[in-house]
C-alpha cells in the first residue's frame, strides 16, 4: 500500500463513520441535541457495531467468561467496598435479582453487590454473572419494581454478551493474548456505559425481564422521571457559576453526570418502554415498597402511585 494511500486511510475513517453514525439515527430514530458531541457520540456507538462482528464470531465460552468475571468481582468489590454493605440489603438484593435472572437465556452464577456509597449513583455489570448496584441509584428507585428493571438491564448487557465482548475487544485493543492478562482490565471500563442501541436493548429485555418476575414496568418509568429532573438540574447547574451553595448541589449531580452522558436521554428510554408495553398488554400495578427496610429505610415509596405522569 503507498504512503498516498496510508495517509487518506484514517480521514476516510471517519467519513465512513461519521456516515453510519447518521444512518444509525435515522434508521433508530435517536433523538438528540444538534450539536458536533451529539454526532461523535453516534459515530462511536457506529465504530463499536462494527468491532463487535469479530467478537461473535469468536465469542469466550460461558466457563471462560465465567472464570473472568469471578476474577474481575473479586478486585471490584475490595476496591468499591462492597464486602461492608449492610447484610439486609445484600440479601434483599441477592433475592430480587435472583427472581429476575431466572428468565434469563443464559443460565448463570448470578451474584448480585451492593455498593454502600451514597455518592455511587451507578449500576454495571461484569462478565459471567455479576451484578454491581450502588447506594445513591438504590435511593433514587423508591420501589422494588424500579430495582428489578435496573437489575434486568444489567442482567441482560450480561446475557447479550455486551460485557464479554468489551472485554474481548479491550483484550484486541490492549493486544493481550491469553484470559488470564484480561483479569487487570479495570471496573469503570464496564461502567462506562454501551452504545445508545445496546443500553435501549438492555432496557427492553431487562423490563421485560422485571414483569416476568410479576413486577410493574412503571417502576422503571417514575424512575426515568426523576432522572429527567436531574438531567435538567445537571445542565442547569454546569451553565451557571457555582456558589457555596450551589457547589454541594454540584458535587451530588456530578456523580451522575457520567451515567447520563453514557446512556440515551431518558425520555427516550420511557418512550421505548411505554411502546413495548402496550401490545404486550402490561398494565400498571401498585408499586412494592420492600426497598423501605434495611439500610434504605428512608426510601419513599407511595403503592397508590402506579402510573408516572
Amino acid at each position: 500500500m503507498s504512503q498516498h494511500v496510508k495517509r487518506f486511510l484514517p480521514l476516510a475513517f471517519v467519513v465512513i463513520a461519521g456516515a453510519l453514525a447518521i444512518v444509525v439515527i435515522q434508521r433508530q430514530h435517536i433523538s438528540a441535541r444538534a450539536s458536533p458531541q451529539a454526532l461523535l457520540t453516534a459515530a462511536a456507538d457506529a465504530q463499536h457495531e462494527l468491532t463487535r462482528a469479530p467478537m461473535k464470531l469468536d465469542r469466550m465460552t460461558d466457563t471462560q467468561e465465567i472464570a473472568l468475571g469471578d476474577a474481575l468481582a473479586g478486585e471490584a468489590a475490595a476496591s468499591l467496598g462492597a464486602g461492608n454493605a449492610n447484610a439486609a440489603t445484600q440479601a434483599h438484593l441477592q433475592q430480587v435479582g435472583m427472581r429476575v435472572a431466572a428468565h434469563a437465556r443464559r443460565k448463570l452464577p448470578w451474584t448480585f453487590h451492593y455498593i454502600p456509597s451514597p455518592d455511587f449513583v451507578n449500576a454495571f455489570a461484569l462478565p459471567g454473572g455479576h451484578v454491581f448496584v450502588g447506594e445513591g441509584l438504590l435511593k433514587l428507585m423508591g420501589s422494588e419494581n424500579a430495582l428489578a428493571a435496573v437489575l434486568g438491564h444489567e442482567v441482560e448487557h450480561i446475557d447479550l454478551r455486551h460485557c464479554a465482548e468489551r472485554a474481548q475487544a479491550e483484550a484486541r485493543l490492549r493486544q493481550l493474548g491469553t484470559l488470564g492478562d484480561l483479569v487487570g482490565l479495570p471496573a469503570e471500563l464496564f461502567m462506562a456505559g454501551y452504545s445508545k442501541e445496546e443500553e435501549l436493548e438492555a432496557d427492553r429485555d431487562g423490563t421485560t425481564l422485571a414483569v416476568q418476575s410479576g413486577y410493574s414496568y412503571t417502576g422503571i418509568l417514575l424512575l426515568f422521571d426523576k432522572f429527567q429532573v436531574l438531567e435538567k438540574d445537571e445542565e442547569q447547574a454546569s451553565a451557571k457559576p457555582a456558589g457555596p451553595l450551589d457547589e454541594a448541589a454540584q458535587l451530588s449531580l456530578s456523580t451522575l453526570s457520567g451515567y447520563f452522558a453514557s446512556h440515551p436521554p431518558s425520555d427516550l428510554r420511557a418512550q421505548r418502554i411505554r411502546e413495548r408495553a402496550s401490545p404486550r398488554g402490561w398494565s400498571p400495578q401498585p408499586l412494592r415498597c420492600s426497598l423501605q427496610s434495611g439500610a434504605l429505610s428512608k426510601v419513599v415509596c407511595d403503592p397508590n402511585q402506579i402510573s408516572p405522569k
